[in-house]
């Protein structure tokens, strides 16, 4: 196919992004999409050659300012959030509080999904901004040679933002299945932020260039995660060999204080991987608490000749104090959708420090969240199929995760197979926490160069793919330190759209304080 790019165009261009300042939400959605980025300094030579796009989201003063304007009146692209946009361009600003935007089913952001806000969004008084998405009140314009676009919102506050809600998730029927998660949802940010930087690539005529998510080439991942609390040997054993017989390496999480660990089924299990869920089913406000149960529940899987790299809390709680324990005791990974769900794996960043232990994101909904909505076996089948259609078409991990003493084996037997039939990657948390760790060391450094691509980074791993995208299309090609772009296979982008009735899953209903209720009265059991 023949892509908005102009292949013939001489040109010796950097394809990095100048961060400015470094502001840690930021730095979390570059990382995750693997987008080769520098912070800008008072050094730093601001001209379009070595910065493709910059983003700049506190102000600017004195010769940095000026800098900034060259920058733009030369091609330069930029990437504003409207506050500082109001300050750098000295223009009104009026505020208005929102609690979800949704994208315009027509716009470039239509991939974004619903996006959660819960604060001020800011909107801009001038004429010269005109709106590339009404629904989420983006704006673009030009600048000189340059171009701007406007995000309405604080990207690096909704990126840190950690407390938790109870949450409803969309499916095609009246009753949806909720649960406690992170209040603002992570992914939906992390996609317009991509997207946005990619449109203003592409009105350079430069390609957009990033580390793909997965190893080999593979499309997708898959992960599955058994909480054992409350799990019968019976059923430990039944769930074993049912992801045995579809090659699953899952990952359990066990429950230190409900069953015996040195008997079988786990001691024997082949090609599973053993992680921390608890002692107490309990996550605690105090560090010493929390360390006196994770500790205890580390010993106990020790002994039993264990050793777990892995945590998952439970209920999915999250907080500081967690965190600090989980990382005082040397865990590689964790896994807590009150942090975050449904994205990408990123290192956390709070307290004004960023911590080295690996966040695997999960979807939230289980079987007993279904089953606690009234859905019918034939359904919960279907909300999984559903869920992996649509985070196949957005490249992005399916994660699922199952309480063996919820039975309904026959359900996720028909989720394996459905795996089994996709070009998808299965390891285990260990495993996938390895690679990504792995991906996050390479520092992507991209130049395009008389109509190649110039891979800048020492030591390629051939393990490594890239994706690279035009205005029209994209490709996924293993990383090399030439590649000539021409000569690529070029595939057609896909728009998701979004339900018309989306709006019902932020829409507060009388279940909500009940099951609020019942998790309140459940946990003060424990």
């Amino acid at each position: 196919m023949v892509t908005g790019f102009d292949f013939e165009k001489k040109m010796n261009i950097s394809l990095k992004v100048g961060l400015f300042p470094n502001n840690p939400g930021w730095e979390i959605i570059l990382n995750q999409e693997g987008i080769s980025y520098e912070i800008i300094s008072e050094n730093s030579d601001l001209t379009p050659e070595n910065f493709a796009v910059i983003i700049l989201s506190n102000m600017i003063l004195g010769k940095e300012k000026s800098k900034i304007l060259s920058y733009l009146q030369n091609e330069g692209s930029i990437l504003f959030d409207a506050k500082c946009y109001a300050d750098f361009f000295k223009i009104k600003i009026k505020t208005k509080k929102a609690d979800f935007l949704n994208p315009d089913e027509t716009s470039i952001f239509s991939n974004s999904g619903l996006v959660d806000i819960y604060s001020k969004i800011y909107k801009l008084n001038s004429d010269n901004l005109d709106l590339l998405d009404q629904g989420l009140q983006i704006q673009q314009r030009k600048a000189g040679k340059g171009n701007i676009l406007v995000l309405p919102f604080d990207v690096n506050n909704l990126m840190l933002d950690t407390h938790s809600v109870r949450r409803k998730f969309y499916f095609q029927r009246k009753e949806l299945p909720s649960e406690i998660v992170v209040k603002i949802a992570k992914s939906p940010i992390r996609r317009i932020v991509k997207t946005s930087l990619e449109y203003l690539f592409h009105l350079r005529n430069l390609p957009f260039v990033q580390m793909w998510y997965y190893p080999d080439g593979y499309k997708n991942v898959f992960l599955f995660r058994i909480d054992t609390d409350f799990c019968s040997k019976e059923d430990a054993e039944e769930l074993y060999e049912i992801c045995e017989k579809n090659q699953i390496k899952a990952t359990w999480f066990a429950d230190t204080n409900s069953q015996k660990l040195d008997a079988e089924p786990y001691i024997n299990m082949k090609n599973q991987e053993i992680a921390l869920h608890c002692v107490r089913h309990r996550v605690f406000n105090d560090y010493q608490q929390n360390y006196d149960n994770l500790s205890e529940g580390k010993k106990k899987l020790e002994k039993t000749k264990f050793s777990p790299t892995g945590f998952a809390s439970p209920f999915g709680e999250w907080n500081p104090q967690l965190g600090k324990v989980i990382e005082d005791l040397d865990f590689k990974y964790s896994s807590e959708f009150g942090l975050n769900y449904d994205d990408f794996p990123y290192f956390p960043f709070y307290d004004g420090e960023k911590t080295d232990i690996l966040q695997i994101p999960i979807h939230p909904i289980s079987v007993g969240r279904l089953r606690r909505s009234h859905f019918s076996d034939a359904e919960m089948l279907r909300y999984y199929l559903n869920l992996i259609n649509k985070k196949s078409q957005r490249n992005e991990p399916i994660i699922f995760y199952h309480h063996p003493h919820q039975k309904r084996f026959e359900i996720f037997d028909e989720i394996f197979k459905e795996i089994n039939r996709h070009k998808i990657w299965k390891p285990n948390f260990s495993e996938f926490s390895n690679w990504w760790k792995k991906r996050n060391k390479i520092q992507p450094d991209f130049t395009l160069k008389d109509n190649k691509l110039i891979s800048n980074i020492k030591n390629l791993d051939e393990k490594i793919y890239l994706k690279i995208s035009t205005k029209d299309g994209f490709t996924i090609t293993k990383i090399k330190e030439e590649i000539e772009l021409k000569k690529l296979n070029w595939e057609q982008k896909e728009r998701m759209k979004l339900p018309k009735d989306i709006w019902r899953i932020r829409k507060k209903h009388w279940r909500d304080l009940l099951y609020d209720l019942e998790s309140k009265r459940g946990k003060a059991k424990l």
